[in-house]
């Protein structure tokens, strides 16, 4: 095989070592074969390839940069492994060399004997054929915005792991400080002079319940309220640095989808950064229909023959836009419009909070595509859906209009429709 026909090149990225395979293009006469029928011999169908091991380390994977550049790889393909991708995928990128990173579930090999070999195999296989997914890698302040926002999530899911530890120890010797927020500021500042003996600010029963707490739960207390208080600063750095990437991304890219977002209703600085961070380009999205199935806020179709059903959200997704979407969803339905905040009681009646809290989400999500696509306020982008929603209704409207004059006739469809107005303003007056 001459070298410049070499092409496609799989990557099997483990924690130490990185499997190659490399296959060129099938001429006519071999593409009945079935790809994936590899041996021990080196072949797949009946074509040669090439294969290379080399160490996950800075060496290595320079390295393995060279050699493909001396057989002529123009394309490769790995999986999302963990973290352990990430040099690899910027080595190539860096050497000229396209990458390809494909989603593990949509690349699954289904067969009876694994192997680094057979699986790094597979995937050059797949990418010959067109058959992976490119899953998008952000690059620059998009990169750096991701990796801040999840970060800043990080420390508060272990901030609230921390609190909830201290409310455990706390009722189990039933201590009740009747405070709306523990861990308020004045909550925090009369468990921490509790725990030291002072219980002037508690009354008689929260005193004897203070007594019973040991000294081993009040270390541990201290400890806890330490921890949480650390971890508060840690926010507030992660914060700023959110805002200082927010800044520099309108300044350098002029890029005002942040500002955008912010208008709508639940969604703050670090919210609005957060969306724009796991969004990326809302290019990539042709719909909003396509961004709320990639948040995993639509429901899975199941369909086969003439019977079509939706099941449960689609899991496998982008888990931190759809967190963040939950979140705003649910402070949208406390203080958002009239209209969002009805559409949220509705579905609540029917299918309970949980479920109405998600449709609003994936509606949200839909306005904000439109936001994004079109560069547009919130109160604009709602407004106009407002508009087109009437004039799909009108539309639907008409078409029923001229079905009733087809089959009744033009006077006797004007008759009906009175008769119908009538009736309504009948029920009406009775109501009232």
């Amino acid at each position: 095989m001459e070298p410049n026909s070499l092409k496609y090149c799989g990557i099997d990225v483990s924690k130490t070592i990185l499997v190659c395979a490399v296959i060129g293009d099938l001429e006519q006469q071999h593409r009945q074969f079935l790809p994936g029928q590899s041996s021990d011999l080196g072949i797949v169908g009946n074509e040669p390839m090439i294969t290379k091991s080399f160490d996950n380390s800075w060496s290595g994977v320079i390295s393995m940069t060279r050699w493909m550049q001396s057989v002529g790889v123009s394309l490769t393909v790995m999986e999302s492994t963990g973290i352990y991708w990430y040099a690899t995928f910027a080595a190539l990128e860096t050497a000229g060399i396209k990458a390809i990173l494909a989603n593990a579930r949509h690349v699954k090999n289904v067969s009876t004997h694994k192997s680094d070999l057979k699986d790094c195999v597979w995937l050059a296989v797949l990418l010959r054929a067109g058959f992976i997914i490119p899953s998008y890698v952000p690059a620059g302040l998009i990169k750096d915005l991701r990796e801040t926002t999840r970060m800043r999530v990080a420390i508060t899911k272990d901030n609230t792991r921390l609190k909830n530890r201290c409310h455990k120890i706390l009722d189990s010797v039933l201590v009740n400080l009747g405070m709306r927020t523990t861990f308020g500021k004045r909550g925090r500042d009369v468990l921490i002079r509790a725990l030291k003996g002072n219980y002037n600010d508690l009354e008689a029963e929260q005193r004897c319940a203070f007594d019973s707490v040991s000294d081993i739960q009040r270390l541990m207390m201290v400890d806890l309220l330490t921890n949480i208080e650390f971890n508060e600063k840690r926010i507030e750095k992660y914060e700023a640095a959110i805002a200082i990437l927010v800044k520099r991304l309108e300044e350098e890219k002029s890029d005002r989808d942040i500002m955008l977002l912010v208008t709508v209703p639940g969604v703050g600085l670090v919210s609005a950064a957060a969306l724009k961070a796991e969004i990326g380009t809302v290019e990539r999205f042709s719909r909003g229909a396509k961004l709320a199935s990639y948040a995993g806020l639509a429901p899975r179709l199941i369909q086969s023959g003439g019977s079509r059903k939706t099941g449960r959200i689609v899991r496998t997704s982008n888990s931190h836009l759809r967190t963040t979407m939950y979140m705003v969803a649910q402070t949208c339905a406390i203080h958002g419009p009239e209209k969002l905040k009805e559409f949220h009681q509705r579905v609540r009646g029917k299918k309970g909070y949980k479920v109405a809290t998600i449709a609003l989400a994936r509606k949200l999500l839909v306005i904000m595509w439109k936001m994004l696509k079109e560069q547009l306020t919130f109160e604009m982008a709602n407004k106009e859906g407002l508009i087109e929603r009437k004039r799909r209704a009108m539309r639907g409207n008409l078409r029923r209009l001229k079905k009733l004059e087809s089959k009744y006739g033009t006077e006797e469809t004007f008759m009906a429709i009175q008769e119908v107005m009538q009736r309504k303003k009948q029920s009406a007056k009775s109501v009232a």
